[in-house]
């Protein structure tokens, strides 16, 4: 029956194609004043959404994300709400929603093209990490001191809206910094050693390197311990008889700057000391120091101070070049040469005054941001190379561009449409994109937590930390694989395998994995395979002591579909499951519910779906009975469908395949970008969804129209508008 209903309503909508205005006045709004005026009265002022107040059909894609919900809710049955005893006909919801979906398909393809503008943003956490070890070739891992940073837009945390800069952080940036030059620049050993002739001496030294000294005072003259007296900056320190008995000294920690020494001495002895020594106790540099070193002093200095200085400035421009990710300005290097100069006019060698500016440029904003050009036009233009190369090198690695990638920016052929593809398919292989892999996944997922913040509290199921960190990678595996095989990406609903290491395998079920590398498993028995088959999902989607079919329902709608679920009734007391499960299964107790009419609506779609992913237990482990009863994972959609497991299931959501390609593109657009999808992006996502069905849903391809796409490439000043407020 529901086939012959969509057959009839395809023609119908190509015949009012043309003309959409009468079709929209004749048909679509008396149908919805006949069932949805009572609650949405556009006159009312208590009506939550007027969208009955739209008279005309362009009204539609001026306020398109009611119109989706409107679309959606006709379509799950959601709305009306049941207790309305005037409701559409099968063939009246199917006809209203295919027509609403399929005329903002059309008005937004029609939209014109949106470039946007995105915001300075500041380096994330993990992004400041993962630059800091391209730059100077260690991987330090100094950023866990910083502030975590808070998620923002499509739910990430490279939103530019929400990526602040707190007093804090700024204090931790100086003092990182410091520590970054500290582990890669080999200074010049320090060792000073001064003639004493004096009972009371005093000397001004200059220390370039924080750390641990040794002073020591020679002598042959016996019982001068008692005699003598050692001050840094004014301050008594103590002084220890040497082994030898010959020398007196001090171990103090010193900080960088000009310091004072004094021995004071109460012998009558003129020459009581043969030598004073200050000396820095410090180990041999590593190997990867000396690399990074030479990493950074790329240009050997002379002998003469001109032909040192020279060398600093090669080796400055070349580190703030590649440190702001474009070609560092005159005017900037100057501001950095006089910190050499300084440095050198006190007294530090040629490497300490190198150190000293390149501090400087560790805590610059055009390190710490990204900064870009300010659109100064509503005319789309398009970026320049070097800012391309970072949008695409932080979009897919998280870090700076490399070499390649500065190569094609400075020779102007970034903007190439091939070029970017080949940079696509080259950078996806490289291992640095398992850190997109594993970010974005993690976020959009909400996986990123499990086995951190995300713990069962339920004893005796066979939990383990090692479990939960195998769940937590699992997602990340599942799209490495997914994407550098361009792989299609309904593989994330219907994946007819797995990726798991031995300890994921045995909490599965899954015989023959051994180790704890990741691996390819095919699956046939249904239990396994896409995004609903994870344990990290079912952990995330439970409460801590039990499965919840509400969270899991709710996931699968937002999360897989794209479509929010609103909050429940502030009316609706929350339910007594302890008392009511003595007598009735969770499954009963949410039938009963669901005859409440305000929860009715929102639970005939969400419970279904939530049921159908029974079968595994809070920690994703494979269950057919609970308590010794036998599980129902069965389930009727509001839509009239009926499943029985997560296999069906599966085959259901797969249905809704168009949705998720949406959902999915609109998620990583708004990653690459850093920042939240607006309506006006609405064109762009809806040709990328149909490029994307075009080469059969392939995963390569949704990277690369995400990179040839108006607002990756491009600026635009955005005036201020009601349109670019409202999310997508």
């Amino acid at each position: 029956m529901k086939f012959i209903l969509l057959c009839i309503c395809v023609p119908l909508l190509q015949l009012t194609a043309a003309n959409d205005e009468s079709f929209f006045e004749n048909k679509v709004r008396p149908l919805l004043n006949k069932y949805c005026f009572d609650c949405h009265d556009p006159d009312d002022e208590e009506s939550e959404s007027p969208f009955l107040e739209d008279l005309k059909v362009a009204d539609l894609n001026k306020n398109r994300h009611t119109w989706e919900s409107v679309a959606a809710q006709i379509r799950n049955r959601t709305m009306p709400p049941q207790r309305k005893k005037k409701q559409p006909t099968e063939f009246e919801r199917i006809e209203l929603a295919n027509w609403i979906e399929s005329y903002l398909h059309k008005a937004a393809l029609a939209m014109p093209e949106y470039a946007g503008s995105v915001l300075p943003r500041r380096l994330n956490r993990d992004e400041y990490n993962n630059t800091v070890r391209d730059l100077v070739g260690l991987d330090l891992d100094l950023s866990y001191s910083f502030p975590m940073d808070g998620g923002g837009g499509e739910g990430f945390d490279n939103n530019s809206e929400t990526l602040f800069l707190p007093p804090l952080l700024m204090e931790k940036y100086l003092e990182t910094a410091q520590k970054i030059l500290d582990k890669t620049i080999v200074l010049p050993k320090f060792h000073l050693k001064y003639k004493v002739h004096s009972p009371a001496f005093k000397k001004l030294f200059n220390v370039y390197e924080k750390g641990k000294y040794e002073v020591s005072l020679n002598t042959s003259e016996k019982g001068v311990l008692g005699k003598t007296v050692l001050q840094i900056d004014g301050v008594k320190e103590s002084l220890i008889l040497s082994k030898s008995g010959q020398a007196l000294q001090a171990v103090l920690t010193i900080n960088r700057g000009i310091h004072e020494i004094a021995v004071l001495s109460s012998s009558e002895s003129a020459n009581l000391f043969d030598e004073l020594s200050i000396r820095l106790l410090s180990k041999p540099p590593s190997k990867s120091k000396l690399n990074a070193h030479k990493n950074i002093f790329r240009a050997p200095a002379g002998n003469t101070a001109a032909s040192r200085r020279q060398a600093a400035y090669e080796n400055i421009k070349t580190f703030t070049s590649r440190a702001f990710r474009r070609p560092v300005r005159e005017s900037e290097l100057k501001v950095f040469m006089k910190l050499y100069d300084r440095s050198l006019e006190r007294g530090d060698p040629y490497e300490a005054g190198v150190k000293l500016a390149l501090k400087a440029v560790l805590v610059s904003p055009k390190f710490l941001y990204m900064i870009e050009k300010k659109a100064d036009s509503a005319k789309i233009t398009p970026i320049d190379d070097y800012e391309l190369a970072s949008r695409l090198s932080y979009f897919l690695w998280g870090s700076m561009p490399d070499e390649e990638l500065f190569s094609l920016a400075e020779q102007k052929a970034l903007q190439n449409p091939a070029n970017l593809k080949r940079q696509v398919k080259r950078m996806l292989q490289d291992e640095k994109a398992n850190f997109f892999f594993a970010k974005f996944t993690g976020q959009w997922l909400g996986t990123k937590d499990v086995g951190l913040n995300v713990l069962p509290r339920a004893r005796g199921i066979g939990y383990t930390t090692r479990i939960g960190t195998a769940m937590r990678e699992e997602p990340r595996h599942l799209s490495t694989y997914i994407f550098r095989n361009n792989r299609t990406l309904l593989d994330y609903i219907n994946a007819d395998y797995v990726l798991v290491n031995e300890t994921l395998a045995k909490h599965y079920g899954i015989a023959g994995i051994k180790g704890e590398e990741y691996r390819l498993h095919h699956v046939k028995n249904g239990q396994r395979g896409g995004i609903l088959g994870l344990g990290g999902v079912h952990l995330l989607t439970s409460f801590p002591d039990r499965t919840s079919h509400v969270l899991r329902g709710v996931w699968v709608i937002e999360t897989i579909l794209g479509t929010p679920v609103p909050p429940p009734p502030d009316n609706v007391p929350e339910l007594n499951l302890v008392k009511h499960k003595k007598k009735m299964t969770i499954r009963q107790i949410f039938e009963a519910h669901r005859k409440n009419d305000a929860c009715a609506a929102c639970h005939n779609l969400i419970d279904p779906i939530g049921f159908g992913m029974e079968n595994y237990n809070l920690i994703g482990k494979w269950r057919t009975d609970e308590d010794g009863k036998p599980l129902d994972a069965s389930g009727t959609m509001s839509s009239g469908e009926t499943f029985d497991g997560p296999e069906e299931l599966k085959k259901i959501i797969l249905k809704q395949k168009d949705k998720f390609i949406k959902h999915l593109s609109s998620k990583m657009l708004g990653y690459a970008l850093g920042r939240s999808i607006r309506m006006e992006d609405s064109g762009t996502l809806e040709r990328m969804a149909d490029k994307i069905k075009e080469s059969h849903f392939s995963s390569q391809k949704l990277i690369e129209q995400i990179v040839l796409s108006t607002p990756f490439r491009n600026r635009q000043l955005v005036l201020n508008s009601r349109l670019n407020k409202e999310s997508h």
